[in-house]
């Protein structure tokens, strides 16, 4: 028989050891609790940022409709609406919405290349050259791209991409985005940084510059008469050229190229980022706008390229 005393310190660490474990349980219980409720949350503003970006993407989409309805599918330049600035705004459940939208018939199309005859090519070494880039890049696209397996200059075909550490074949045809750049052999990430913001992926492989909104490096790779230095004025210049006729009258240097220019376009890209408290979700969408009836289709989406914002603030002493 146990003494009183020593019955009663047994009954109180036992209850003692049942309050520790009630506790312990509890706060375990209240851990799990807040962890539900955190990822709630940010489910929740995940979903809200991904509809916030989704509804910039279809208001680009009435955008590019209403100009080739209202504006007309003639001409195409940065001064219509669906070029210009948009501030951010702020959103109702706290955090901002920012979009732009871009003309990608602006840039160099690397699918150019399938086109007939080898001007593609030609242009895509002149574009690499001009970037202070190695030209035979050119040539690893090219067979990249191409239905055949003969190898065109320093390029490369199947066969030597299946001795890569990691085997794969090339693709054989029209390419949708930029960074299949980034599986061509003796590429470096110095080089891909100066050629990526050059170029653009559309599924075309004979695509026309847009000469109102074109930039340097596009236009100065269509032939080797026309100098990237000479195209500064250009580019920062106001374009409006209601023909290539009009254009070709002010720069006749591209007389040579005409049947490659136009003044319209047909490709944008919409680029939006939207942030809902501590959570931002970007966008990036391909879209199309058919020439004939202003039809809008969206292309593809990329949730993963980095936003950067093209508003500039200035700000001044009080």
């Amino acid at each position: 028989m146990f003494e009183p005393s020593r019955n009663r310190g047994v009954a109180l660490i036992s209850v003692l050891l049942v309050v520790a474990i009630l506790l312990a349980v509890a706060a375990n219980l209240m851990t799990r609790h807040s962890l539900v409720i955190s990822q709630n949350q940010n489910t929740y503003s995940q979903n809200q940022a991904l509809q916030y970006a989704l509804g910039a993407e279809a208001l680009a989409r009435q955008v590019l409709f209403e100009d080739f309805s209202t504006g007309g599918p003639e001409i195409d330049h940065f001064g219509e609406v669906w070029a210009q600035a948009v501030l951010p705004f702020e959103l109702d459940e706290g955090g901002f919405l920012e979009a732009q939208v871009s003309d990608l018939q602006g840039c160099f199309n690397i699918n150019n290349v399938l086109g007939s005859g080898d001007a593609g090519l030609k242009q895509m070494r002149r574009l690499l050259i001009n970037l202070g880039v190695q030209p035979q890049i050119a040539d690893g696209w090219k067979d990249w791209v191409d239905s055949d397996d003969t190898i065109t200059g320093f390029g490369a075909e199947d066969s030597e991409y299946l001795l890569a550490q990691v085997p794969h074949r090339t693709p054989n045809t029209l390419v949708t985005h930029t960074s299949e750049l980034r599986q061509l052999q003796n590429v470096t990430a110095e080089e891909l940084a100066l050629v990526l913001p050059e170029v653009c992926a559309l599924p075309q492989s004979e695509t026309r510059l847009n000469v109102n909104t074109a930039q340097v490096q596009a236009l100065a790779a269509l032939d080797d008469a026309i100098a990237p230095g000479n195209l500064v004025a250009l580019v920062e210049a106001e374009r409006t050229y209601a023909s290539v006729a009009d254009f070709l009258t002010d720069y006749p240097d591209f007389q040579a190229v005409q049947a490659q220019l136009s003044v319209t376009s047909e490709y944008f890209a919409l680029h939006a980022i939207a942030q809902v408290g501590d959570t931002s979700f970007t966008i990036y969408s391909q879209i199309h706008r058919d020439p004939n009836d202003g039809k809008i289709t969206v292309l593809s989406r990329d949730f993963g390229k980095l936003f950067r914002s093209n508003v500039e603030v200035s700000t001044t002493d009080a």
